[in-house]
């Protein structure tokens, strides 16, 4: 994000579309199928979830459990990987290098679904980079980040285990939600996210320590005609805002340590 760097902490990114629902998916999914592999997503698995809907019964709403399939389409080394359901197309990353190259590579698989399915609209559009930031030893996390996102800890005395801020903005159309994650230990995902098999690069998946995870996700919300090119820019605007959000917690301390 920002100026490229050359050994940047984010290790895993995602971004999404929610559009009109398909309840003819299955219908479609061989096609589906064979487009992603043909363009370099072979790997085709599916996963079963379950999804909390409220229904009103006797003038009270009422939890139900919804049951529904996920189809994903990888890359060979588990790098790259489409997840697709009856609304929403999702691609993750742990191997993100440029938003340029991430969003045409989101963008080319959204064209194969609707060339095959014929989207109408789109209702959200995503987008959500989480970093990792682990100082090498000799060197201090507190130099990584502004003061403002690292808690009480350093006022409590003893070990510090854990600690979590979180800020919700809306900049311009973009809702932006950005966390931080003081804690010890081995590098771990939220809860809410799912990256199956995926590959993490080495010295993410084997650092051990205290360390900060930086999870910012913005979004763009509201029914719209869909449109390949509408899509595009609206990631473009949540990028930057994201971009944004980055420079104001990490440290010019971090940025030039990133940089070597």
């Amino acid at each position: 994000m920002g100026t490229p760097l050359k050994n940047p902490p984010v290790y895993f990114t995602v971004t999404q579309v929610r559009f009109n629902a398909l309840l003819k998916l299955a219908d479609y999914l061989p096609s589906i199928q064979e487009g992603f592999r043909r363009a370099g997503y072979p790997a085709f698995s599916t996963h079963g979830g379950v999804a909390i809907q409220f229904t009103t019964q006797d003038g009270q709403s009422v939890p139900q459990p919804v049951h529904h399939e996920q189809f994903m389409f990888a890359n060979t080394l588990q790098t790259h990987c489409f997840v697709l359901n009856t609304d929403s197309l999702t691609f993750q990353s742990s191997q993100y290098g440029t938003f340029d190259l991430f969003s045409k590579a989101f963008l080319r698989g959204l064209a194969l679904v609707h060339e095959i399915a014929t989207l109408d609209f789109t209702d959200r559009v995503g987008l959500r980079y989480l970093d990792h930031v682990f100082p090498p030893s000799g060197d201090e996390l507190r130099n990584y980040l502004v003061p403002q996102v690292h808690g009480l800890s350093a006022q409590l005395g003893g070990t510090p285990m854990h600690s979590y801020s979180e800020a919700f903005n809306r900049v311009n159309d973009v809702q932006l939600r950005a966390r931080v994650v003081i804690q010890e230990g081995r590098l771990a995902f939220p809860p809410d996210l799912l990256p199956q098999e995926m590959v993490l690069e080495k010295r993410f998946a084997e650092a051990d320590g205290l360390h900060a995870i930086l999870d910012t996700d913005g979004a763009i919300e509201g029914r719209q005609l869909f449109s390949l090119e509408a899509v595009g820019k609206q990631l473009a605007e949540i990028h930057d805002v994201i971009s944004a959000a980055f420079l104001a917690t990490v440290t010019e301390h971090a940025l030039s340590a990133w940089s070597e």
